[in-house]
């Protein structure tokens, strides 16, 4: 039992490392396991974020808020492990994803202007 919860903190870490599953959350269906001929091991699905682009920042709604058009590139897996955590060559890839994410940068501020949002750092108005 030790060595499950092992095999499953190592794929969280590893998960975490890697920037995690994608923020969009798509919904896909990994083949299922047979209780049978597959006992003792797990299907593990994720969802990773393979590249990301930016578009270039612009000004939306009231005078100040900027904003960026976020187009990230994912592909689905579908990773099966077995009790002792050792990766199955039956592992697979769906086909990619591509999403697009609205990303604030910079908002109006009370006095005039815009301020950054963070994790922005950039100046406000952005140039």
């Amino acid at each position: 039992m030790a060595r499950r919860w092992r095999g499953v903190l190592l794929l969280a870490a590893i998960l975490a490392a890697c920037g995690g599953p994608a923020r969009a959350q798509t919904s896909f269906k990994c083949d299922p396991l047979d209780p049978v001929a597959d006992a003792g091991w797990s299907v593990v699905p994720s969802l990773e974020t393979v590249g990301a682009a930016d578009s270039a920042p612009y000004q939306a709604g009231a005078g100040g808020d900027w904003f960026v058009d976020r187009t990230a590139t994912l592909i689905p897996f579908c990773n099966y492990y077995n009790d002792l955590g050792i990766y199955s060559l039956r592992s697979y890839t769906l086909s990619p994803q591509v999403t697009t994410q609205r990303i604030a940068i910079c908002t109006a501020a009370p006095t005039g202007g815009s301020v950054a949002i963070a994790p922005y750092a950039g100046s406000c108005p952005p140039r």
